[in-house]
Parts: structure tokens; sequence; C-alpha cells
């Protein structure tokens, strides 16, 4: 019997199995599980894998019907089932389950990581900005009109973040010192000082902290660097770590862009 059918009639036998148990039942690594499942669901025929680092593992009747969404009744009640919705949107799904996403929203996402250069878009890095772009993209964002329930979820998010980021500038406004000598608190001076920094360099000088050399290194430093890391922490590796491995990846090809090496 090959892996992938093991590890669904596990799956079978025990619904709701947790992916740590799985992994050290049968000797995987997240990554290798991961693909397990994916081949798992290959061949599943009216049904869908259903995993969920809380709730476990499950194997979920589907009625192509009906949105490809599942609900959670609990696990005395047989765990996830079906959402009896209508199939709304292009992805199978319905006004709450659907990820789809109109234009204006992929189109306003793709600015916000543009204007947060190469670091990931937060309030903090955003307050690096002046206050009329953050209220021109405050305004854009409320033209949006969300049309899933993720949708709305994700656009009350990035508001906040907006505000937080307006709030942040405003505050920094009023901190800093004027022609009428205003004095800044000695506990907000150095808080002033590194929110003022340059928001690309302390993005550099992140990526350089995770691939464990400073931040006047050569490129084949960097890439010597790499390479060691990666055969320390590849998902393939014993003892490897996925999410290391993504940060580690991200963080030479950011360098490798910033500094403009090829």
């Amino acid at each position: 019997m090959t892996l992938h059918a093991r590890v669904l009639q596990c799956i079978l036998e025990e619904p709701g199995t947790s992916k740590q148990r799985l992994c050290r039942r049968f000797d995987l690594n997240r990554y290798r599980l991961r693909r397990v499942f994916q081949k798992i669901d290959e061949g599943l025929s009216g049904r869908s894998l259903v995993q969920d680092d809380l709730n476990g593992v499950w194997i979920v009747a589907m009625d192509p019907e009906k949105c490809a969404g599942t609900i959670w009744l609990g696990g005395d009640e047989g765990g996830y089932v079906q959402c009896s919705g209508p199939r709304e949107f292009a992805d199978g799904r319905c006004y709450d389950h659907s990820g789809w996403e109109n234009p204006e929203m992929i189109a306003f996402e793709r600015r916000l990581r543009w204007v947060a250069g190469p670091c990931e878009a937060s309030a903090r890095v955003l307050a690096q900005l002046t206050m009329t772009v953050l209220e021109d993209l405050a305004e854009t964002l409320s033209a949006v009109n969300p049309v899933t329930f993720r949708q709305l979820q994700e656009k009350k998010r990035l508001a906040g973040m907006l505000r937080s980021a307006m709030a942040f500038v405003r505050w920094k406004q009023r901190a800093r010192p004027s022609a009428s000598g205003s004095w800044i608190p000695p506990e907000f001076a150095e808080r002033l000082r590194r929110s003022s920094g340059n928001t690309f360099e302390f993005a550099v000088k992140q990526h350089f902290l995770v691939l464990e050399v400073t931040s006047d290194a050569g490129r084949d430093e960097v890439v010597k660097a790499w390479r060691k890391l990666a055969r320390r922490y590849h998902p393939d590796a014993e003892g490897g770590d996925e999410e290391r491995m993504k940060l580690i990846n991200l963080a030479k090809d950011r360098i490798f862009l910033i500094r403009g090496w090829d």
C-alpha cells in the first residue's frame, strides 16, 4: 500500500486526527505531509480533504451543486460538513466562503505593496509615508465595494491599518520640534528617532540578520550564508523548518533586488 493510501486509511478510520500525529505516525515532516495531502485530494471523487491545525484532518462528502466551502459543527457532531449555500462565485463558493476578489481590491493591494517597498505592509511601515499619501490610500480603499465576506474582513483590516498609520503620523507631527521650541519628553525621544528611520534601509538590515551576516556583506558572502542555512532548514532535510526556509529565501531575494545583484 502506498504512503498516501495508508494516510488516507488512517484519516478515514480516525476522523479529526491531528497533522502532528500523522507526522509522527508516518515519520513525515510538514512539507512531505502537505505533498501527501495533495496526492490524496487529487484522488478523491465526490469528497474533499479538510485540514485544520486546531480541528484536525477530515474527509467531507461534497455535492457539486452546493458551495465548496465547509462548516465546523464540532467533534461530537460529525466534524466538518459541506456548506449548503449556493455556488455564487467562480471558485464554486458562497458569499461567506468565497475567496474571489474584484479587480478594485486587487489593484489596491498591489498599490499598497508598492508603497510599502521591500517591507510587509503594516501600520509602522505605512507611517513612514506622508499624510497626503495615506489619506489618498484611505479614500481609494473606501471606494472599494467588497463582494465576499472575506473581502469585507480584509477591507476592515486594511482600513484599521491605515487609521493607525495616520494616527502615528499625526503624533510625530505634534512631537517634532518646531520653531516655537516645543520639547519632546525623553521617554518618547528614542521612539520618535527610530520611527523616523528610512524604511528601506531598515528592511535591508533585517534581511541580513535573517541570513546571519553583517549589512556590509558582499554578494558571495550572502550566497554562501544562504546555502549554509538552506542545507540546515530545507523541509527535506532532517529537522528542517519550512517557515524558516521561506524567510531565508525571501531575505536572499530581497537583498539581491535592493542591492541590484544578478
